[in-house]
């Protein structure tokens, strides 16, 4: 995992005491590598009540990990489950209809690291007919549709409430985490595997963006 290396920059002398969060964490990948790191406490959080009957209680009591905990919730309710010193937001964003709204909220409840894996609306993708440019909670960017129907258990790589989500445009969205409070924002291109598209002159919409609350934010 790319982020392995991210973190292990951030935190050289282990991972003892902190909390993390994985968010839409389906069966729950990013939560049991960071349980495996040796945080304090991990808590993956998926709405799809079949994904956390079938994947995430199966993943808990198959690795028995006494630092992991699932929890069946919409993400937007981050706020019941505390502060956490990394939260990971992998493969999500891109499926809501307010991403500053959401980035507000990672940002009340994040108290060291974000992790944003995300798609971001280019000006052109390959084999795509793309929507038009608009702008949205005062982000440029591009609507997208979703599940033609809200809270659906077998749409389970679409959104959950909104049947359209939005998608900022990369600077936009750089501009935006550090808007809600992360006065550092970098992309880490490891963490995607191969060096992406973008950087061969190729069409690529996929980005890890990391935002970093300094001690003095």
């Amino acid at each position: 995992m790319g982020a392995k290396r991210c973190l292990g920059v951030l935190y050289p002398r282990g991972y003892e005491g902190l909390r993390g969060a994985d968010l839409g964490c389906l069966e729950g990948g990013y939560s049991v590598e960071l349980a495996r790191l040796g945080f304090r406490e991990v808590v993956g959080i998926e709405v799809r009540k079949a994904n956390f009957d079938n994947k995430c209680r199966f993943v808990k009591e198959r690795l028995a990990f006494t630092n992991l905990t699932f929890v069946n919730d919409d993400v937007w309710n981050l706020e019941r489950y505390g502060i956490f010193d990394v939260v990971f937001c992998c493969g999500l964003l891109y499926h809501l209809d307010r991403p500053k709204q959401f980035l507000h909220l990672l940002a009340s409840q994040t108290r060291r690291a974000l992790l944003i894996k995300t798609a971001t609306a280019h000006d052109s993708l390959e084999g795509t007919v793309l929507p038009e440019v608009t702008t949205h909670e005062g982000l440029r960017g591009r609507w997208f549709s979703e599940a033609p129907i809200a809270k659906s258990e077998t749409a389970l790589w679409a959104s959950w409430e909104n049947t359209k989500s939005f998608w900022p445009e990369k600077g936009c969205l750089i501009e935006a985490i550090r808007d809600v409070g992360f006065p550092m924002v970098f992309e880490q291109f490891d963490a995607l595997g191969e060096i992406p598209a973008s950087l061969k002159g190729r069409t690529n919409n996929r980005s890890m963006l990391v935002g970093l609350k300094t001690q003095e934010s």
